[in-house]
């Protein structure tokens, strides 16, 4: 091994531990965005793992000490294994958004027994090198297999990069492993520059990846409410807009249609007297349990937000009175028949709503909140727990 490799290798080691700095500031500002931080511990423990199989244990080697060297073999099998599995877990969890399943678990057992097998098998460092290209095959193609499922802008690009990185080192750890088999292994500098190449591609797409992921998580964070997950007034505005501009595009070729737009203010009674009594740890709760009481009964084309302390709005597109009179009674009905019991078992719920309706498809949403707002005062004048009604010509 000359001089250059080894250094060659160091410097890709230090190169894996800026990525995993990038990796984990991307994961603070992601916001619950699974798999992201993953990647960067991943790539580094594979990195470090690979170096001290071809750059370490060879240097010890060649020094004279050959059991510090395979010892060293054996430890970065582990780490490279280990880590292989992990940038495979990482990719999962970041593409499906959701936790790893049993048998996803099950692979790093499996990754690092494949290391620490072909050590009591066979020993020595190509007995590593043979184990490590074992796992990267594997890991290349469930790769692969998950990336394929990125198909929409702007993900699909890096993706379509990363599958193709991907495909050049499965053939290329399939070919190391063939060589493996016949006591051939032996890594060499043109090898080493065409695949730290790729993995520099495959960090840069997905750095590329995790970034659009965070500037989504970002535009979320601002469109919604972190308590309830209702939209903010941002995000109601914003949705608003996309819609009106649809609208537009719909009415110009014909194809739009409607049955007018209802607005429901919708107000908590008495929840000063919930923060009050129980303290704001229990308002927040209680919040929460109305927000997703409320969630049940609207459509999914309907617009819930929340846009005051325990003021919250539906707007309903597409809409006439009597439809969005039966959405405004389900939700009076559902709210009163709602136990909190988690938060404390002698709160008892109700909500003043108001309603405005227009039959106009491109009605002002503005003007029919102000008139919804009219009427749910209203219906707290009146008593509470009530539905007051307005309409717009």
């Amino acid at each position: 091994m000359t001089t250059d490799f080894y250094d060659l290798l160091l410097s890709d080691s230090a190169l894996a531990i800026v990525l995993l700095g990038l990796f984990w500031y991307l994961a603070g500002i992601s916001r619950g965005v699974r798999g992201i931080a993953t990647w960067g511990v991943a790539h580094l423990l594979y990195t470090l793992g690979a170096a001290m199989i071809d750059g370490t244990a060879r240097e010890l080697e060649q020094a004279g000490d050959p059991a510090v060297a395979a010892r060293t073999a054996v430890l970065g099998g582990v780490l490279a294994c280990g880590g292989l599995v992990a940038l495979a877990w990482s990719l999962i969890q970041f593409i499906d958004q959701r936790p790893l399943k049993h048998w996803e678990y099950a692979l790093l057992p499996l990754g690092v027994g494949m290391a620490l097998t072909a050590n009591v098998a066979l020993g020595g460092i190509d007995a590593q090198g043979m184990a490590m290209s074992a796992v990267e095959v594997g890991v290349m193609g469930l790769m692969i297999f998950h990336l394929r499922k990125v198909r929409t802008a702007p993900g699909r690009v890096p993706a379509r990069l990363m599958m193709g990185g991907c495909a050049i080192l499965f053939l290329l750890y399939g070919r190391d492993l063939v060589d493996a088999l016949g006591n051939r292994y032996a890594p060499n500098e043109t090898w080493v520059h065409l695949d730290l190449s790729i993995w520099f591609l495959l960090n840069f797409c997905m750095l590329m990846l995790t970034s659009f992921r965070a500037s989504e998580s970002l535009r979320q964070s601002a469109m919604f409410d972190p308590l309830t997950g209702a939209l903010n007034r941002r995000g109601l505005q914003t949705e608003l807009r996309l819609r009106r501009r649809r609208s537009t595009v719909g009415a110009l070729t014909g194809s739009s249609a409607g049955h007018g737009t209802a607005v429901i203010a919708l107000d908590l009674d008495h929840f000063k007297d919930v923060n009050d009594r129980y303290g704001h740890e229990a308002g927040d709760q209680v919040l929460q349990h109305f927000s997703d009481v409320v969630r049940a009964c609207v459509r999914k084309q309907d617009l819930f937000a929340r846009i005051g302390g325990e003021e919250f709005l539906v707007v309903l597109p597409d809409t006439d009175l009597e439809a969005a009179q039966r959405i405004a009674e389900r939700i009076l009905a559902q709210v009163a028949a709602a136990r909190p019991g988690s938060v404390h078992p002698q709160i008892v719920l109700t909500t003043s709503i108001g309603l405005s309706h227009s039959p106009a498809r491109d009605a002002d949403v503005d003007a029919l909140t102000r008139l919804a707002d009219e009427a749910l005062y209203a219906a707290k004048r009146l008593g509470r727990d009530r539905i007051e009604i307005r309409t717009l010509p």
